[in-house]
């Protein structure tokens, strides 16, 4: 299908990158494994590890912190979100923004045609807390 609007576009793309939800429901017998111990338990070193271990110079989401200054501020923060993390796991919270992303659409390079949904790959930039 060949594409020359912006309109038409975004529809073909939207179409290949968002599938029809399935018709069929999930079947009721399924049995999914024990939550392992420990889950939902939080503690400063697993807060410090994983800030000094992120990817420096990935983009940023939308929140528009980059992830150097997490990792080189891990020492300052790590406190803050410690509490942050403990009082979220213990109500059960969920802090919307945090899920809030942007999709970017990347060229794949060497492609002969740029007007197919294939030759253009979905990158999500997600805020990093």
């Amino acid at each position: 299908m060949t594409a020359s609007t912006n309109k038409e576009k975004s529809v073909v793309l939207a179409k290949s990158f968002f599938l029809a939800k399935p018709q069929e429901e999930p079947q009721p017998t399924v049995k999914y494994p024990k939550a392992c111990k420990g889950a939902g338990k939080v503690i400063r070193q697993q807060i410090q590890v994983q800030l000094k271990s992120i990817k420096p110079y990935k983009a940023p989401g939308p929140d528009g912190i980059p992830n150097i200054t997490l990792s080189k501020c891990a020492n300052l923060i790590v406190d803050r979100l410690f509490h942050i993390y403990e009082a979220m796991l213990e109500r059960k919270l969920l802090y919307k923004l945090w899920k809030v992303y942007t999709t970017v659409m990347l060229r794949k390079p060497g492609k002969p045609r740029y007007d197919i949904p294939k030759a253009y790959r979905p990158i999500a930039l997600l805020n990093t807390m």
